[in-house]
């Protein structure tokens, strides 16, 4: 026998049916579906210090992360850290399973990544940078005949290293991160790491034995990463909109200043020629 139910319950169902309706709705911010409702969820990979990395309450902190904090606020959402491997970042996986909305983690703009993600107008210009102790007597590759090269799992860098480990005679050393890496320079297991400059320049200054033997000016490019669909198009469009803001309203000069060098009056986005002049192989070391 069905009974008929009392009106409340009735008018609370429908309240639960509208409140359901509202929270699928947030998942739309911006014109963008994002993983998690309200959330803008980035996928990085620390250490990378200054571009990504813990600071001494445990959170991720960076230029990388302050300009995804932009990208948050122009959404109207909220912004969770998700920390991950480099290759799973740079390979969509992790986007894929709905883990993160976007990638940001220092990633270096290369033809083969643009098959698996979108990317956005390129941040950042980067070279690489040769660590090494300062009492080493290490100028560059050429003196690493029979030494150990540190680079960091998955990055182009670490492409580079192996292509010419044959011609000047060193063994290349992997490592998860480019803190590992470097590490291993400094308690002398290996004997130089090669890593963009920025990570290197800042390690080095936390470090005063250590030193920067030589850089490769590479033309890096840092990009952003989404999804190869729509949404991630979407996604990557909104990127572009807050970078080209905080590139015409000062915004980017002052986190230029407050994360790379304080000192700087003229950073900007890279220009087309900066673009053009970035590397399309693993002929050239990037992260």
């Amino acid at each position: 026998m069905k009974h008929r139910l009392p009106a409340a319950i009735v008018a609370l169902a429908l309240v639960g049916t509208a409140l359901t309706a509202c929270t699928k709705a947030s998942n739309t911010m911006d014109g963008v579906q994002v993983v998690t409702p309200g959330t803008l969820t980035v996928c990085t990979n620390p250490p990378y210090k200054p571009m990504e990395f813990l600071d001494n309450s445990g959170n991720v902190v960076g230029m990388d992360m302050d300009l995804v904090q932009l990208v948050a606020d122009k959404m109207g959402a909220k912004m969770a850290v998700v920390q991950a491997d480099f290759d799973q970042i740079t390979s969509g996986a992790l986007m894929a399973a709905k883990k993160c909305d976007l990638g940001a983690s220092s990633i270096t703009i290369t033809e083969a990544r643009k098959q698996a993600v979108d990317f956005s107008v390129p941040y950042f210009k980067a070279t690489q940078a040769l660590a090494v102790k300062g009492n080493s007597g290490i100028a560059g590759l050429a003196d690493l005949s029979g030494k150990k090269l540190a680079v960091q799992d998955a990055t182009t860098g670490a492409d580079y290293a192996n292509a010419h480990a044959q011609e000047y005679g060193y063994t290349v050393v992997t490592f998860e991160d480019s803190g590992l890496a470097l590490n291993a320079v400094l308690a002398g297991t290996s004997d130089a790491a090669l890593i963009d400059n920025a990570p290197v320049h800042s390690f080095v200054q936390d470090n005063p034995s250590m030193a920067v033997a030589t850089e490769f000016q590479t033309g890096e490019l840092y990009g952003m990463v989404a999804p190869n669909d729509a949404n991630g198009q979407a996604l990557i469009d909104v990127v572009n909109q807050v970078l080209s803001t905080a590139n015409t309203d000062g915004t980017y000069l002052k986190l230029y200043q407050k994360w790379i060098d304080p000192t700087s009056t003229t950073a900007a986005l890279p220009t087309a020629a900066d673009a053009t002049a970035a590397p399309e192989s693993s002929s050239t070391p990037t992260n």
